[in-house]
């Protein structure tokens, strides 16, 4: 929501030089025009309202136009004052506009990083008035959690873990003028290259040349998807926001892929051996252990999304349908017909008849995008 009205507040120079350029095109010879924000929005293909009426503002604000009233209309009129002035001459400081919302973001993105911070609350607020090397409070929310077992420092396999994780964000990343990282990648899309995933967004990005390319394999996308998480929570990654947000390092993240500094951070618990095979009294042979199979995140919400929707239509909860055990034995698996599908546990005769065929149509798709048959 605070995005939305970043972007509603903050209209770009390129923006405001449409609309200024709508308005010559199509006032009257008067040098006036009347257009409803919604119908201007619509014709210039602007996404966001807001904006648009921002925009009008800020021509109005540099004596371009003027806005007035009709009698008996609820539309506003719009005047030009300089109908001979191009965009590039009203005086519009462009780079002022740039610097205004990258403040705005910057403080939406201070109040984020101190909401999923697990560093002191009370040091991060006096590190952010300037006020630098203040100890921890133990007595906030934070300083109280540090202390439970579930944040700890890394033992010598997790710190490298770590290292091989940020090192493959910095490989994904790039350096700006200014010399602070910017993302350019997806967090799952970062997974699937740190675990040598052959999908077809990694192949056709040329992830798999990278020399960071599958580092962390032996752990599995689940985990490695998980560390993730908590490295970002730990303030070692950002996450840029938005529809598609992308992930880069932080100083702070950079300072741990070198080895340099100590931190605290929720670990992510190893995923469990776990049978696919249904059915007690098999022998252990005939048992399928699905421990070291690639699970791939993207498979894993196709089938999610094929759930809610067939579970939508029988009017049912989703894990009537299969529960999501089951749905990561079949992102584990892949099974590719009815008959091998129907063989893991969590499907059982009926849900094999009426449900079994949309889900294996489904991963016949993401197989055929690009991803190798797993049996």
């Amino acid at each position: 929501t605070q995005e939305f009205f970043i972007e509603g507040s903050n209209p770009s120079f390129p923006l405001i030089r449409d609309i200024y350029q709508y308005l010559r095109d199509f006032a009257n010879e008067r040098g006036e025009i009347a257009v409803a924000v919604g119908s201007l929005s619509d014709d210039i293909g602007a996404k966001n309202g807001m904006a648009v009426s921002a925009a009008l503002s800020q021509l109005a604000r540099c004596g371009a136009i003027e806005r007035f009233d009709i009698p008996g209309e609820r539309t506003r009129g719009t005047r030009l004052l300089r109908p001979d002035a191009a965009a590039d001459e009203l005086g519009i400081d462009a780079e002022a506009l740039e610097e205004k919302e990258r403040r705005d973001r910057d403080k939406l993105k201070a109040m984020v990083d101190f909401s999923y911070s697990t560093d002191c609350r009370q040091g991060w607020i006096l590190n952010y008035f300037g006020e630098t090397g203040a100890g921890d409070c133990n007595s906030c929310d934070s300083c109280l959690a540090s202390s439970s077992e579930d944040v700890r420092e890394p033992t010598d396999v997790e710190r490298t873990a770590v290292q091989k994780a940020l090192s493959g964000v910095a490989r994904m990343s790039r350096r700006g003028y200014d010399g602070e990282w910017e993302p350019r990648f997806g967090r799952m899309k970062i997974v699937g290259m740190l675990v040598g995933s052959r999908s077809k967004d990694v192949l056709d990005a040329r992830l798999d040349g990278l020399s960071t390319y599958g580092l962390l394999k032996a752990e599995g996308s689940n985990y490695v998807a998980a560390l993730m998480r908590e490295l970002q929570n730990a303030g070692m990654l950002v996450s840029s926001g938005g529809q598609y947000p992308t992930v880069t390092l932080t100083p702070k993240g950079e300072a741990a892929m070198r080895g340099e500094g100590g931190y605290r951070m929720r670990w992510p618990s190893p995923p469990e051996r776990a049978a696919a095979t249904r059915g007690a009294g098999r022998r252990d042979e005939e048992m399928v252990e699905i421990d070291g199979l690639e699970f791939d995140e993207t498979l894993y919400e196709k089938l999610r999304e094929k759930r809610a929707e067939i579970a939508a239509e029988q009017g049912v909860p989703a894990y009537v349908v299969f529960n999501n055990q089951t749905l990561e034995f079949f992102t584990r698996l892949r099974p590719e017909s009815v008959e091998a599908g129907a063989k893991i546990r969590g499907v059982g005769e009926k849900k094999a008849e009426r449900f079994l065929p949309a889900f294996i149509e489904v991963i016949q798709a993401h197989l055929e995008e690009g991803e190798p048959a797993k049996g």
